[in-house]
């Protein structure tokens, strides 16, 4: 009797022993991936290089959907404001794109119509696509349907027809692309957000006519869709994209345990995404930062609107912070 009790004791020892050293494994673990502890070995000071970094005291100002706190977002009203404002300048204008019915490429970012503008009102149901409208029925909508100030005030609520005020539309991508050139030198991040072959063949435009216009060396591609990257890595590798969603956790894992990275292999040339908004997993922090660096990647955020944030990610090397307070990122830097 006494030595079944004494091995009872022994095994709950022994699994008591287990449990504590998996915890302590996997809180290791935790801690490694999400940057709270970093041991010795994967302690590095990583060089800065590359091109596209921030080379004057502050990360880059980027326009979120072109100002969404400003103006309804991705409007030709938006984009006015950005390229003309006296108060405030950007360096990257961040906006989506959608294909219409009738093959042409929109300015848009949500999968529907319905929680910007008056689609539902005007067709009767919910869940409009942009695929289900030619742009001539597209442009007719209100954008600035859902658009709330600061202070609360829905100022394009309920306008429609005439009375919708100049520049507040779905644009045309080409159209924008000739209003920001006119108006100088910006670097542009452009997000597919079709998929399957609707989205490669938005690729397909989207490339030839940035190297139409000759700006591809200013744009960088994105999209949250892996079907799509790997079609731009595969047709179009000379040119400038963000990782995808895959990728990101990859290279992410890659730098919390110090993986060494072939940077010729590597088919991205940025890394844009939150900063510490996931809590476990924080990309918000300067290893991060001066990992990507000593790779010749670039580093943006998305989407911050706190001030402190902004300026925590500029001092600590982000290459762009895409918000949807420009205006105020501007001030910050420049009072």
């Amino acid at each position: 009797m006494l030595i079944t009790v004494l091995l009872l004791i022994i095994k709950i020892i022994i699994i008591a022993v287990l449990i504590a050293a998996f915890a302590a494994l996997l809180l290791l673990l935790i801690g490694i991936v999400a940057g709270f502890y970093i041991p010795k070995n994967l302690r590095k000071d990583f060089e800065n290089t590359g091109e596209l970094f921030a080379d004057k005291g502050h990360s880059q100002i980027g326009a979120h959907r072109a100002g969404a706190g400003i103006a309804p977002e991705n409007t030709p009203m938006a984009f006015d404001i950005c390229l003309n404002a006296k108060e405030f300048k950007v360096e990257e204008l961040e906006f989506d794109l959608h294909m219409t019915k009738d093959g042409k490429l929109i300015i848009l970012h949500d999968k529907s119509l319905d929680r910007t503008t008056d689609a539902t009102e005007k067709y009767g149901r919910e869940g409009i696509l942009p695929s289900d409208l030619t742009y001539d029925e597209i442009k007719s909508l209100n954008p600035g349907e859902s658009f709330v100030t600061d202070s609360g005030e829905m100022p394009f609520k309920g306008l429609r027809g005439d009375d919708i005020p100049d520049g507040l539309s779905i644009p045309l991508l080409e159209d924008i692309i000739d209003m920001i050139e006119s108006h100088g030198t910006y670097l542009y991040s452009i997000d597919i957000k079709d998929k399957g072959e609707t989205g490669k063949k938005a690729a397909d435009l989207l490339v030839k006519l940035i190297n139409d216009k000759g700006i591809a060396n200013r744009v960088i591609i994105a999209s949250f869709n892996t079907d799509i990257t790997r079609y731009l890595t595969k047709k179009y590798p000379e040119e400038q994209r963000s990782m995808g969603v895959l990728e990101g956790i990859l290279f992410y894992f890659a730098h919390a345990f110090n993986i060494k990275l072939n940077k010729d292999k590597i088919p991205f040339n940025v890394v844009q995404l939150p900063a510490n908004q996931f809590k476990v997993i924080r990309c918000g922090t300067e290893r991060f930062i001066r990992y990507c660096h000593s790779l010749g990647i670039a580093v943006q955020y998305w989407t911050i609107d706190e001030i402190d944030e902004i300026k925590r990610l500029s001092d600590i090397g982000a290459d762009c912070i895409i918000t949807d307070v420009p205006d105020k990122m501007y001030k910050l830097f420049n009072h």
